[in-house]
């Protein structure tokens, strides 16, 4: 029986076995090939100690740091069902079954998928949800970007590089966001056409995408423009399905934490970085919240022996 199995192996995650390892635990990490939002940053610019950095190559330097450490990190993520109290907890992953004194979830967040005609048959044939990925795919080729907030308008300015045609749809009257440079750079670009107050209804194509129709709210019209490639950017939810009647989760699917120790609210689970309800979304501080998470229980499993 390992002494802690970290579910999730982002910031959050590797944080916290980095600092587990460093006393002395006997644990497992339990990640899939999904890299996770990091990975598809385009540019990490707010890292203290790193002034600029691809998600991808920020990532690998988290694994690095792990590998050097001796850290095992099992294949898969993708938990099936965990049973136990505050002594132990078995859990199902992958086929796999596995035994822990305690567990840090880890999982952050998954993208919300487009819920529209067509969004379904369509995914993997022209819509993708990391622009980070798939925007070489599109050059020459006009585009949609569904979302306009920071990661939306993020997206949008990766494209340039590639696509001919940029339609970046807002449903805000106008865009909103951190980085106002980057919003009026986005609205002067000539290849770039923005759509406030509107919405997607549609996708059609035969095979692949061909076009999306949109609703704009001002008139109520419905308009259908020519696109190859639609990149979907409207946010993203807790991946914490797989606990829901096991520990307290609020109306945002989110972990809820107690803010010193990063226990839940079942004696022996601990959580850490986005799939919590710790505010403001950030790698530095899902980094913090992991060794938080594992210092947390390092004292939890000194008082129970």
């Amino acid at each position: 029986m390992h002494d802690l199995i970290i579910i999730g192996a982002g910031p959050a995650g590797l944080s916290a076995a980095i600092y587990a390892a460093r006393k002395k635990m006997n644990l497992l990490v339990l990640a899939d090939d999904d890299r996770g939002q990091t990975a598809e940053a385009h540019q990490v610019e707010n890292y203290l100690g790193i002034p600029s950095i691809s998600g991808n190559e920020l990532n690998d330097k988290f694994r690095e740091h792990a590998k050097i450490l001796g850290i095992e990190i099992g294949d898969g993520n993708d938990v099936e069902k965990i049973t136990g109290n505050g002594n132990s907890f078995e859990i199902t992953a992958g086929g796999k079954s596995y035994s822990a004194k305690c567990l840090i979830v880890a999982t952050g967040k998954k993208y919300r998928e487009l819920d529209v005609p067509g969004a379904k048959e369509f995914k993997g044939k022209g819509i993708t949800y990391c622009a980070t990925c798939d925007a070489p795919m599109f050059k020459n080729k006009a585009v949609a970007v569904v979302g306009a907030g920071d990661a939306g308008q993020d997206a949008a300015w990766q494209l340039i590089k590639y696509a001919n045609k940029i339609y970046l749809l807002n449903k805000y009257p106008e865009l909103r966001g951190d980085n106002r440079q980057m919003q009026e750079q986005l609205k002067t670009h000539p290849q770039v056409e923005i759509f406030n107050n509107c919405e997607p209804m549609e996708i059609k194509g035969e095979g692949f995408v061909e076009s999306l129709t949109i609703k704009c709210n001002g008139n109520g019209r419905e308009q259908e423009i020519p696109v190859n490639g639609i990149f979907v950017e409207i946010g993203s939810v807790p991946a914490s399905k797989f606990l829901a009647g096991m520990v307290e989760l609020n109306d945002k699917e989110e972990i809820v934490v107690d803010p010193k120790t990063n226990m839940s609210s079942r004696p022996g689970i601990f959580a850490a970085g986005d799939v919590t309800n710790v505010p403001h979304k950030q790698m530095i501080i899902a980094a913090g919240e992991g060794a938080k998470a594992a210092l947390s229980v390092y004292e939890y499993l000194k008082q129970s022996k």
